[in-house]
């Protein structure tokens, strides 16, 4: 898959469905449009490892022709919430310190943090938190939460306003 500043991303085939294998990192909306994002811890030297964190808006407007951001469902049949909700089944191993993880899924979720206007700690190399496009109440957004040292994925409701990163799935 390719986005619209000729980024190349890896794919994979799940239940179905065709993920991203790496975080979203463009720049431009699909009209050529700049988004707003953040670094990862900062840095950008981050953004080929760890892709780009983007507010739920400009979230919205991130994913390719043709790719949007999952909902709840799912995300929830990806993550096999009923069954085997094993964290580590979708960690790249090569991320998350001090840990081991198979991901045999090959999702190769990595710990990209949290962007903010440092109102809150970024949680780089702790945590990575997935937008999804299912509104919990009028103002919330749910996401998906990997952190560090656990094998269980939460979700949680999120102040669009937070930037996360971002997987799209095929239409």
């Amino acid at each position: 898959m390719v986005d619209v500043d000729g980024n190349t991303y890896k794919t994979i085939k799940i239940h179905n469905t065709l993920w991203m294998a790496e975080n979203l990192r463009v720049e431009h909306d699909t009209s050529g449009e700049k988004l707003d994002y953040f670094f990862p811890n900062e840095d950008s030297t981050n953004i080929k490892s760890y892709g780009l964190l983007y507010d739920f808006e400009n979230a919205c407007k991130s994913c390719p022709k043709g790719w949007r951001i999952p909902n709840n469902k799912e995300w929830e049949a990806l993550f096999d919430f009923t069954k085997n909700n094993i964290a580590s089944n979708y960690k790249d191993n090569s991320f998350w310190n001090d840990e081991s993880n198979s991901n045999s899924t090959k999702f190769s979720a990595r710990p990209a943090g949290i962007g903010n206007s440092q109102e809150h700690p970024n949680n780089f190399n702790e945590k990575i938190l997935f937008w999804s496009n299912s509104k919990e109440e009028e103002h919330f957004i749910w996401a998906y939460i990997f952190e560090k040292g656990k094998n269980k994925i939460r979700k949680a409701s999120q102040h669009p306003t937070y930037a996360f990163s971002v997987r799209c799935i095929k239409n």
